[in-house]
């Protein structure tokens, strides 16, 4: 199909987030002309998630998580309309208000809902944090509130935590696992964010489980202990809103699988954003990125793919996140463990980086408060870097110069 005719599809989005916005304002940009429909299933406008557990949980601005102040134009936006069946063979989707829409090319923005635990689900004090409402619900709870309870030690729980502290009200964090964020951070920078959090006042327990909370909020751990909560948030991870796709057939496994192009199995349909699993650059695996960069750049990406399919690149970024914990900003890019690491800067100063490698290549980058040596440390990581730990590590390093040779090489 040509440039010009793929110009005058009728694409339908099925997700009003970051990515299914980012794919309907992309396609507008490069000069798609067709109609564009997006699909969301909240009542709102398309807005950000990252400042559910921060910012907002303080200023409750919500023009400020606008991802744009005016609606994309000649783009129709059916908020609070979700999609639940898709009839590839007539290329329609299905509405729960009954209508039908006809589709050229379908891109399937559909996301995450986080994870519950079933022992906890009944208590009304229990919430997960995802949406606009769940974080204009945690917010008024905070607002009487003298202490939290998060359970999960990840990036959202501790977040959190953080911004709790912030507002007066005590946080506790139940962490499973033997070390905080044991999917997402190295081990070296799992354990300084554990002692900054318990320097800030939080208190946190690894290697425990909450069993039950009761109405009255005593919160029973696996070890017998007894904590008091008036809020209890689980954030303990995210499925993939994958049932419109495995309904339909379209090959997913907690994760719509799609290659450089985000595309499906099914010729004209296309995945983007939190949902998608995809073969990570430096790993090899096919992995869900669960960061709000793969989402931006899966958008771009797409977008550019279906304007002009002839010329368009795929999209191998490597995976990047960053995570504000009250004082603490961290930053990390690539693989979280590797054969080999480095330190440049000193961790008692509370900015440093973590370098890894893995047969003889940099493979991770991980910073605490130094976003600077981040942020070009991140671009010799996606270069394929093999410049050495005694190089990078050097105090005296010129990293703009490393970086500016590596890209000229």
């Amino acid at each position: 199909m040509s440039a010009m005719e793929t110009h005058n599809d009728r694409v339908v989005i099925v997700g009003a987030g970051l990515a299914g916005f980012g794919v309907a304002s992309g396609l507008r940009k490069l000069g798609h002309v067709g109609p564009i429909t997006l699909l969301g299933e909240e009542a709102h406008a398309p807005y950000d998630r990252p400042p559910l557990s921060k910012q907002f949980q303080i200023d409750g601005d919500e023009a400020a998580l606008r991802l744009s102040p005016e609606p994309l134009p000649e783009v129709q936006l059916l908020s609070g309309c979700p999609a639940v069946a898709l009839d590839l063979e007539q290329r329609m989707v299905q509405l729960q208000d009954g209508r039908r829409l006809p589709w050229d090319r379908l891109v399937l923005a559909t996301g995450t809902r986080p994870r519950m635990l079933p022992a906890l689900a009944t208590s009304p004090r229990v919430m997960s944090l995802r949406t606009l409402d769940d974080a204009r619900a945690l917010r008024q709870r905070l607002g009487a509130a003298t202490r939290l309870l998060v359970v999960g030690g990840g990036p959202i729980g501790l977040e959190l935590a953080a911004m709790a502290q912030q507002l007066g009200c005590h946080a506790t964090v139940v962490e499973a696992g033997p070390r905080l964020m044991g999917r997402s951070a190295p081990a070296l920078i799992a354990e300084h964010l554990l002692q900054h959090h318990r320097s800030q006042g939080v208190d946190i327990h690894l290697g425990r489980t909450v069993v039950s909370v009761e109405d009255n909020g005593l919160a029973l751990l696996d070890d017998g202990k007894v904590l008091q909560a008036d809020v209890v948030v689980v954030g303990i991870g995210v499925l993939a809103n994958d049932g419109l796709a495995v309904a339909a057939g379209i090959d997913a496994d907690d994760g719509i699988f799609v290659d450089g192009w985000c595309r499906t199995n099914v010729a004209g349909v296309f995945a983007v954003g939190d949902v998608t699993r995809q073969v990570h650059p430096l790993s090899g695996r096919l992995e869900r990125m669960e960061t709000w960069s793969n989402a931006q750049g899966q958008a771009a990406a797409l977008a550019a793919a279906l304007v002009e399919p002839a010329t368009a690149k795929p999209y191998d970024e490597t995976p990047w996140y960053w995570s504000d914990q009250g004082s603490l900003r961290l930053q990390c890019a690539g693989l979280t463990e590797g054969d080999t690491h480095a330190l440049r800067g000193d961790p008692a100063s509370g900015s440093f980086v973590l370098l890894q490698w893995k047969a003889g290549r940099l493979c991770g980058v991980s910073a605490i408060n130094a976003a600077r040596d981040f942020n070009l440390l991140r671009r010799l990581l996606a270069a394929g870097s093999t410049l050495t730990p005694e190089v990078l590590a050097a105090p005296d390093a010129n990293l703009k110069q490393l970086v500016q040779q590596a890209q000229s090489a």
